[in-house]
């Protein structure tokens, strides 16, 4: 599986260099300050949809986001102006060419950064009780199952998080919403970063265009990282 990642403190965060790729990871402990630099409107959205008592949990994630993008752009937090595509999915009203993607579960986050690419994060919670088999075989394909029954028995909880984090960063990627469907493809991952993409009905989509990468966050989290065009650097940051 996944080799640990170096994470570095985001003390240390330099100028991201053309073609490279940062990801940061963080808590979801709301801070004090975290209601005052978002916007009235994220404010009223992240409080009227609520359905699992994450509320908290959200706005740190938003206000993280925003903290780290103003690196990026040069800017107060509370500045960054979002427009949303048509499947929600936020980019920069003034900065169009810097791609990003945010996930959390449980009491972490993952953001990635890059520019003038499609970009998909997704984090995952190591759940020991969850029923994994019982959601590969409803919600993966054939060669994707197949992978994991052939890993042995006390991998495949293991084997099930990559996959099904692999295939979120790719969806999360593709940016489509729910008119694509973890059956349209199969992610089949030979080791912690390459091409995995074996085959999708997803057009004009080609295996060969997106690159995918595990991340070892922490102890009980799995992520994975999904990006389009040639590989390049990663650079790993903690908050």
């Amino acid at each position: 599986m996944a080799t640990y990642n170096q994470w570095i403190s985001g003390t240390g965060w330099t100028c991201l260099p053309e073609e490279e790729i940062d990801i940061w990871k963080f808590s979801l402990e709301l801070q004090k300050d975290d209601r005052q630099i978002l916007s009235d409107d994220e404010l009223k959205r992240f409080d009227q949809d609520d359905p699992r008592g994450q509320l908290d949990k959200r706005l740190a994630g938003r206000a993280h986001l925003r903290r780290i993008l103003s690196k990026y752009t040069q800017s107060d937090p509370s500045e960054i102006s979002f427009t949303y595509e048509n499947n929600r999915k936020p980019v920069l009203e003034n900065h169009p060419d810097l791609s990003f993607n945010l996930s959390h579960s449980q009491n972490m986050g993952l953001i990635a950064v890059t520019q003038s690419r499609r970009v998909g994060v997704d984090l995952e919670y190591l759940e020991a009780e969850r029923p994994f088999s019982k959601i590969a075989e409803r919600f993966l394909t054939n060669n994707e199952n197949n992978f994991i029954n052939k890993c042995p028995e006390e991998e495949r909880s293991q084997a099930f998080y990559q996959i099904w984090t692999l295939n979120e960063a790719y969806l999360k990627a593709l940016g489509t919403g729910f008119s694509v469907s973890s059956n349209d493809f199969s992610v089949i991952p030979t080791n912690t970063r390459g091409r995995f993409l074996r085959e999708t009905k997803v057009s004009p989509q080609t295996p060969q265009k997106w690159m995918f990468e595990t991340l070892e966050v922490a102890s009980s989290y799995l992520g994975a990282l999904c990006f389009e065009g040639s590989d390049t650097v990663t650079r790993y940051w903690k908050v």
